[in-house]
């Protein structure tokens, strides 16, 4: 018998062995090697992806000027023609290499976190590149993938969960997964992940009974409740930080059959849900939240009867009808959406001098929609923040979506493709599939 070979502990980007994992370690955070290994690699890849992004947008600029001039023709042109052909396919190429690269420095990026606060008292990292949980409720076996880059930002404010769990009042299990993102910084986005599951459940757990209405009410409730908590925070440290939502929380529909189950939707934000419904031999998307935009009528009417004042400066925003007196500083704020968490001085600018507002500017009062699933209709469910919908229509994110097996294949394609098409935000997507279960079925959640 061969003897047993002892591990080796390398570092590959140094090309260093190491006797144990604790040296690796070390060597990790705190040779200076490492470091500057790996500030040449960012640099390096960060110059790669500029290169990329200057070739796509002089392909687009060649393809522009290609088509205009076949729209002007009578009649076809097979060289133009074939040079069109030839563009897009470029364009696709430097595309994919730009989301393979971006894809290389979100994983480098969240390792050398990981390896930052390993043996520290900071812990785990405050976000996850990936997520993916399974579970069953009711009949239906579930799978849900998730997805987040910090793209071209200079930080990373999107969260996500993919395992919320809450038991109802008669000892029912509603599932669910949450997107958060965050805005002016992370304090109100780390913390709604831990009080706002906390919250649903202290809400849910009052009601007499699960009902579609008693649901309704305890997630609009535990919405304001989290809201005022944190708000108590951000009065102590003076914080302007907030963060958009969507929630979706799944259970079954008993007394129907088994294939149908319950589907709640709840909307703080410009975050977004879709689901992809099954119609004939095609795939449709069904949106089941609507976008806060402060240039939405009914918000823009609502933010003016308290006094805001809204205006389109780049995008629709919600602004202090004057400056207001916050930190130490005057400040004439605005913020891109109408309805969040946190946003201190959007709910309350009054407290801080400014005169002529009546009510919270910006609302932490959910939309709520609520949907029959049908399995044998409906395929997969999308959330995904709005970096994702800056760039991709519904649809266009059902078809990436389509294209792949599973919940994780899908969320993480979503995102690569919002890279791709030129979105400089942060990207989270969670998509969330799933299947009856049978006796003895153990298989994964497929989206085909």
């Amino acid at each position: 018998m061969a003897d047993s070979v002892a591990p080796r502990y390398i570092c590959f980007l140094c090309k260093r062995k190491f006797a144990s994992a604790a040296l690796l370690t070390k060597h990790k955070q705190l040779s200076e090697l490492h470091r500057r290994n790996l500030t040449k690699q960012e640099e390096e890849s960060q110059q790669r992806k500029e290169e990329l992004r200057q070739a796509i947008a002089a392909v687009k600029r060649q393809l522009q000027d290609v088509e205009a001039t076949l729209n002007k023709l009578d009649v076809p042109d097979e060289s133009l023609e074939t040079q069109r052909f030839n563009l897009e396919m470029k364009c696709r190429q430097a595309m994919s290499e730009y989301g393979q690269v971006q894809e290389k420095l979100e994983t480098n990026r969240h390792q050398q976190l990981c390896e930052r606060l390993q043996g520290t008292d900071g812990g785990n990292p405050p976000w996850s590149l990936t997520g993916a949980h399974e579970t069953t409720v009711g009949r239906l076996q579930m799978s849900a993938g998730a997805s987040s880059w910090q793209g071209n930002k200079e930080v990373q404010e999107d969260r996500f969960l993919t395992d919320v769990e809450l038991q109802a009042p008669g000892g029912q299990r509603i599932v669910g997964v949450i997107v958060f993102d965050g805005h002016s910084g992370s304090l109100c986005v780390d913390i709604m992940m831990d009080w706002l599951p906390r919250n649903l459940q202290k809400c849910l757990s009052a009601k007499p009974a699960l009902t579609e209405e008693h649901l309704k009410q305890a997630v609009t409730e535990a919405c304001v409740l989290t809201d005022d908590e944190f708000l108590v925070k951000a009065r102590e440290r003076e914080a302007l930080d907030g963060t958009t939502m969507v929630l979706c929380l799944i259970w079954p529909d008993e007394g129907r059959q088994k294939t149908r189950s319950r589907l709640l939707v709840a909307n703080l934000g410009d975050s977004r849900a879709v689901l992809c419904r099954q119609q004939g031999s095609t795939l449709g998307a069904r949106r089941l939240s609507e976008d806060h935009k402060p240039g939405r009528p009914d918000e823009q009417r609502r933010i003016e009867s308290c006094g805001g004042v809204v205006d389109m400066q780049g995008v629709w925003r919600v602004f202090t009808p004057g400056p207001a007196t916050f930190g130490g500083r005057s400040l004439l704020w605005g913020l891109a959406v109408s309805r969040a968490f946190g946003d201190l001085l959007m709910k309350e600018p009054q407290r801080y001098g400014c005169t002529g507002v009546t009510g919270p500017l910006v609302s932490a009062m959910p939309e709520i929609t609520l949907s029959e699933l049908n399995v044998n209709e409906d395929r997969f469910l999308v959330l995904a923040c709005d970096g994702i919908w800056d760039v991709m229509d519904d649809e266009e994110a059902i078809s990436v979506c389509s294209e792949h097996k599973t919940a994780d294949l899908a969320s993480r394609a979503l995102v690569r493709r919002a890279f791709e098409l030129g979105s400089d935000d942060n990207l989270t997507a969670v998509v969330i599939a799933w299947q009856v279960e049978e006796a003895d079925n153990e298989k994964k959640p497929r989206l085909d």
